[in-house]
């Protein structure tokens, strides 16, 4: 018992340690990850290699700031006070052709747990493996994530 308790430690403070700029790459490199096995989706979708998506600082700044709404106000949507992903990408300047958000709130910052629901989730999955998407942004404040993947204008 003592050694998981010890190894909980050791991933809470290696977490901590990494700061939310940190888990935010983690969490695009394992979406990524899936994308390179190509990953095939609950329902259809996915099942083939696809190229990584590229980060991208505009999407990023969208996530974060909607995380930080998530984890502030204790709420789970896409929407918040009235405002919705698309129009928040837009108000950022971002053009694009197509883009989706994906979110979730876990007691932790655990990156692998964030992408391993979203690759459960036959929606999610589909967002990450959309061959159109070729860029990203991460976000994660408090214990919300959000990412928005997007094909540019």
């Amino acid at each position: 018992m003592k050694g998981l308790v010890w190894l909980l430690l050791l991933g809470f403070t290696w977490a901590w340690a990494q700061g939310p700029e940190g888990l935010e790459a983690r969490v695009l490199s394992l979406i990524n990850q899936a994308r390179a096995k190509g990953v095939a989706c609950r329902g259809g979708g996915g099942g083939y290699s696809l190229p990584p998506l590229r980060p991208n600082s505009t999407l990023a700044q969208v996530a974060r700031g909607h995380a930080r709404d998530m984890a502030r106000h204790g709420f789970v949507s896409h929407y918040f006070q009235g405002v919705g992903p698309r129009l928040r990408v837009a108000r950022a300047g971002y053009r694009y052709l197509r883009m989706s958000e994906i979110i979730f709130k876990g007691r932790s910052g655990d990156p692998a747990r964030a992408v391993r629901w979203w690759l459960r989730s036959p929606t999610h999955c589909r967002a990450i493996m959309n061959p159109y998407y070729t860029e990203a942004g991460a976000g994660f404040r408090g214990n919300a994530w959000v990412v928005v993947l997007a094909q540019p204008r």
